[in-house]
């Protein structure tokens, strides 16, 4: 498995994006995103997309950011048709204009449909916590692979969510997750690198467990929602992300032929100074990490991370010692780099 410098990964990833047909800045923002998510540690999320994304690129199915449109809009919220533009650049617009319209009004609220993967989620809140906002986004997108709670079969996406926070450091609190067991990228990822899944994420028709990863891309299998024997829990939050994300961006909700396609998302941002000063609220947020810090430790636990904290943590640590890629994934990135004529110098 080879372990790639993050700026010889970029430029690779840029020049690869570029190549299939992504204006350079573009490519070279989305291959920001991508590196960003191998170095928090979500590979998942990161390179392992590139190949997807050059080819359909490459066949129009994926366009460059430019042509999307704003159906409806007002001071604090609006509806976007990306018009299939590439979804990691629409999420960040989107973010955005989420944020201004908060730093005019209080609030903005922006809904999202027709643009493709859209990546790793925690990365467009912050662009509103850089701005003493709250940034929420949530997806009602990906593949319906998740079962609901006490049944079988294939019937809702990984409905994710992310909502970041700023503190009175640098780092903001930002929480990442699915309401699944897990995004269905890390059964790519267990797939690729020969490893089974734990027991517990899979189960088949008949309710049994399989640790096969690579059953999730066939009918044959669905992943639990979140929180296995509880997730009741991650079922119910799954069910009103999916209602706000695709009703509300007009996408459409999850069922057998979604409406508009489904897989839509919302961005929201508060202005924090519309609820309370920015020096009382830092005080708070100060007070709540270190009364949580202050706990006694578990056996074996080495300390409390705060919701974002170990990404920062993995950041320092891959930068220093490289990109961990599994020889699957670089090989598929090796054949997208010689299809378009880009030098592999890693």
């Amino acid at each position: 498995m080879p372990a790639i410098a993050p700026s010889d990964l970029n430029d690779l990833v840029t020049g690869i994006l570029h190549g299939s047909g992504l204006p350079e800045d573009q490519a070279r923002r989305t291959a920001d995103h991508l590196v960003e998510s191998n170095l928090m540690g979500h590979d998942s999320h990161g390179v392992m997309r590139v190949p997807g994304y050059a080819e359909q690129i490459e066949k129009g199915s994926i366009k460059a950011l430019g042509s999307q449109i704003v159906e409806r809009d007002s001071s604090a919220t609006a509806v976007v048709d990306a018009d299939r533009s590439i979804g990691i650049l629409m999420a960040y617009e989107a973010m955005e204009m989420a944020t201004r319209k908060a730093e005019a009004v209080g609030v903005g609220v922006v809904t999202v449909r027709k643009a493709s993967h859209i990546g790793r989620l925690g990365a467009f809140p912050p662009l509103a916590s850089a701005k003493n906002c709250v940034g929420i986004i949530m997806l009602n997108g990906g593949a319906r692979f998740a079962a609901p709670f006490g049944g079988t079969d294939r019937r809702l996406p990984p409905n994710p969510l992310a909502i970041s926070v700023p503190t009175d450091t640098d780092d903001p609190m930002m929480l990442d997750i699915t309401t699944s067991m897990v995004a269905g990228g890390k059964l790519e990822v267990l797939t690729a690198r020969n490893q089974e899944a734990p027991e517990g994420w899979l189960v088949d028709g008949d309710g049994n467990t399989v640790t096969d990863p690579a059953l999730l891309r066939t009918p044959h299998a669905a992943m639990l929602p979140l929180g296995g024997a509880l997730g009741h829990k991650g079922y119910g939050l799954s069910m009103m992300i999916d209602v706000m994300a695709g009703a509300l961006s007009r996408a459409g909700c999850s069922q057998e032929n979604p409406t508009r396609g489904a897989s839509g998302f919302l961005c929201m941002a508060l202005q924090i100074e519309a609820f309370v000063d920015m020096d009382e609220y830092r005080t708070e947020v100060r007070h709540l990490i270190d009364w949580i810090k202050s706990s006694r430790l578990m056996p074996g636990t080495d300390q409390i991370y705060l919701p974002g904290e170990i990404e920062q943590q993995r950041i320092r640590e891959r930068t220093a010692s490289g990109i961990p890629i599994e020889d699957a994934t670089w090989n598929r990135i090796v054949e997208s780099a010689s299809k378009y004529e880009i030098p592999v110098t890693a």
